[in-house]
């Protein structure tokens, strides 16, 4: 059975020696594999919007014209911080090419309670944006 993830770069590059899993050990092959999995993870989940959508949403929050009111920003964190939790723990898998800094930087957010008041609220899901940005940078710095 053939996998949407593996298809096509790893199909075409057969492998030259066969270990007791009968594909190669090679450090290439597992990167691309790594690489297609994130992306899927990232792009193809149906527990996140699609990455324009997220990339909308946090202009729409850190961009130069940005004026939120408080209907917008109860709108746009749900989104958000589901996002978030998402990229969050992709980023903590071994060799996700995110730093152990940044994601325990980050990760303090999803502790946080929700504010009510707006100057706080907008406060919180600038600081959430700027997290997932800065993970998404990290994340997706890598793949080909």
């Amino acid at each position: 059975m053939r996998s949407i993830v593996l298809a096509p770069e790893v199909d075409t590059a057969p492998p030259s020696h066969q270990g007791a899993s009968g594909y190669e050990d090679d450090i290439r092959v597992k990167a691309r594999l790594l690489a297609r999995l994130k992306e899927r993870f990232l792009l193809e989940s149906p527990e996140i919007p699609v990455v324009d959508a997220v990339f909308d949403d946090l202009e729409s929050i850190l961009g130069e014209h940005a004026e939120l009111k408080m209907a917008e920003i109860e709108k746009l964190r749900p989104r958000l911080h589901a996002v978030f939790r998402r990229i969050v723990y992709v980023s903590r898998q071994p060799n996700s090419g995110v730093l152990p800094a940044t994601v325990v930087e980050c990760r303090s957010l999803l502790m946080e309670r929700f504010p009510r008041d707006f100057g706080p609220a907008l406060v919180h899901v600038r600081r959430l944006a700027m997290a997932v940005s800065a993970l998404l940078d990290e994340l997706l710095e890598d793949l080909p």
